[in-house]
């Protein structure tokens, strides 16, 4: 987490902050000007995209992604759009810049403050410029990948599906029959007790999923608070991907 504190740079100005954790937490209090935060995933210098998750609305809070040659509006608090939404964006060489703008100057006997969080996810460089990647079929290779390093895997049906246009995404409600990983130390369990295990996973909405009635393994990660669908084969499918590697031994890790 990084804090600035306003009142230590006075009322105008710009103040840089520099990051390279994957997922953060910025805090700025009295804010005044403007801040400028710079995102990398790490030294890698990999592409990636991010998302923010507003924690905090204050009138006049603007939140812009440096262009080439202009200013990129993502937040305001005027925007009209639901307070949840998560605002995304894509790096540029690795790197993106936030320009945070206070709008106004507050009471300084109040104590104000801006509060933010943010995820970045690593890409292929080609992905970034693939608007509907993120909604394609997964490889074999991709799903032992994934069986390997997601936060969550999830066997389960859909119970219910609902679209939402607010906020862009479409949710899955999961009846869960077996848990293979929750990174969050049972996260997952302690929202699906008893015999009656529900979760909800997220999609992006552009990707017009569709809810069969077949079972589904679903490979996802935690972003934001949210539990997002990386990707979601038939578990048939699954069983023979598995079988496969089991057979050829080019699985990257034990495959329960």
């Amino acid at each position: 987490m990084k804090v600035k504190n306003g009142l230590t740079q006075g009322e105008l100005g710009v103040q840089a902050v520099y990051l390279r954790c994957a997922q953060g937490r910025i805090e700025w209090k009295y804010p005044r000007g403007a801040l400028r935060v710079v995102l990398r995933h790490g030294t890698s210098g990999r592409e990636f995209r991010g998302c923010l998750r507003i924690s905090k609305n204050l009138n006049g809070v603007q939140i812009y992604v440096e262009g080439h040659r202009k200013l990129h509006l993502i937040y305001s608090t005027s925007d009209g759009k639901h307070p949840e939404l998560l605002r995304c964006f894509n790096s540029y060489h690795g790197q993106v810049a936030l320009y945070v703008e206070a709008g106004m100057v507050f009471n300084t006997v109040q104590k104000e403050l801006i509060r933010f969080s943010y995820d970045l996810q690593p890409v292929l460089t080609e992905a970034l410029w693939d608007d509907l990647d993120v909604c394609r079929p997964c490889s074999e290779e991709e799903m032992l990948r994934y069986y390997c390093i997601s936060d969550f895997v999830l066997q389960g049906k859909v119970s219910n599906l609902n679209h939402n246009k607010a906020l862009q995404r479409s949710e899955l409600a999961v009846q869960i029959t077996r848990i293979y990983r929750d990174s969050q130390e049972s996260r997952i369990l302690n929202s699906a007790q008893g015999n009656n295990k529900k979760t909800v996973l997220h999609r992006p909405l552009k990707c017009a999923t569709k809810a069969g009635v077949a079972e589904y393994v679903f490979f996802g990660r935690w972003t934001l608070e949210n539990m997002i669908v990386q990707c979601a084969p038939r578990l048939s499918d699954w069983r023979k991907v598995r079988r496969k590697a089991l057979k050829k031994k080019n699985n990257q890790c034990q495959l329960d």
